[in-house]
């Protein structure tokens, strides 16, 4: 019935997606064309003003950027914990949520706030929560590892601090479309799997989550495009560092764009890292559309 319905008004939904395609188009699609990889192949300082064309020289010499290759696997590394992370943890939040709970909906609603906040806003919080908050918790109960932890000042605890205020944030976001999901399963196949003793555990994995596929693969992909452009909490919380530790490709795209003035490099770059996500994306789609199928 829905598929006859979609046929019979597909003009109509086209009509209504216009106005969010013509935005899209015109926001980054006609400047990634028209703007940024022609300027990938050119060396381009904003500071001297001058333009050569140098080929695909910029793209060679990303190889040999020590600093763009670390940012690289540190974004691999950040992506791979928020996006496992925050859906985890999002669907499970989601799961009890769903349940007959006193003040669900207040609890949904402290959840989703994190989501509603800037990330820079965000950092600022997460700053005084680890150099003052816990400190002085760790302090107040006599425990000195706690009260003595450097988030900042190593490689390793920067990064896990990043990891934290980034899930904490994205969290919400999903947590209302696992809701949202949770709400659209029919309440007879859950009852009826119950009757054949389809309960806790093996209700999750043989009832909810193959019919919730639809909504695990939006999830996946706006945490994988998030992840992959991860740059005000990073730069908030260490600015790249200890050392350029922190960077993620687009911190380190934004350092060459506009602190170096390497226009053309930065570029670059850019194109890279639209390959990178587009890539995962489509495999990441191409995986969880099967699994919508078959489900």
């Amino acid at each position: 019935m829905s598929e006859l319905l979609y046929k019979k008004n597909r003009s109509f939904y086209f009509l209504l997606i216009i106005p969010a395609l013509f935005l899209y188009i015109f926001s980054l699609i006609i400047p990634l064309v028209f703007g940024t990889i022609p300027s990938s192949f050119y060396d381009w300082n904003l500071i001297e003003g001058s333009k050569n064309f140098i080929g695909i020289e910029n793209y060679i010499k990303l190889f040999s950027d020590k600093d763009f290759i670390h940012s690289l696997i540190f974004t691999m590394i950040l992506a791979f914990f928020t996006i496992v992370g925050t859906n985890l943890l999002a669907f499970f939040t989601a799961y009890f949520l769903s349940e007959k709970l006193f003040g669900k909906s207040l609890s949904r609603a402290m959840f989703f706030i994190p989501n509603i906040i800037s990330g820079i806003m965000v950092s600022f919080v997460w700053v005084f929560i680890f150099t003052g908050a816990i400190p002085s918790l760790g302090k107040s109960l006599g425990i000195d590892s706690l009260a003595n932890i450097s988030w900042f000042g190593t490689p390793q605890m920067a990064t896990i601090s990043i990891i934290i205020v980034s899930i904490w944030q994205g969290t919400g976001f999903l947590m209302m479309l696992y809701i949202t999901g949770f709400q659209t399963i029919p309440t007879d196949v859950l009852e009826a799997g119950m009757l054949d003793g389809c309960t806790g555990i093996k209700k999750i994995i043989k009832i909810q989550i193959p019919l919730l596929m639809p909504t695990i693969t939006i999830n996946l992909f706006v945490s994988i495009a998030g992840a992959f452009k991860a740059f005000d909490i990073p730069l908030a919380l260490t600015a790249g560092g200890p050392s350029k530790s922190t960077q993620t490709i687009a911190l380190n795209t934004y350092n060459d764009a506009f602190i170096s003035f390497n226009t053309g490099y930065a570029s670059a770059k850019s194109v890279i890292l639209f390959l990178i996500v587009a890539i995962i994306t489509i495999i990441q789609l191409r995986i969880t559309r099967k699994q919508e199928v078959e489900a």
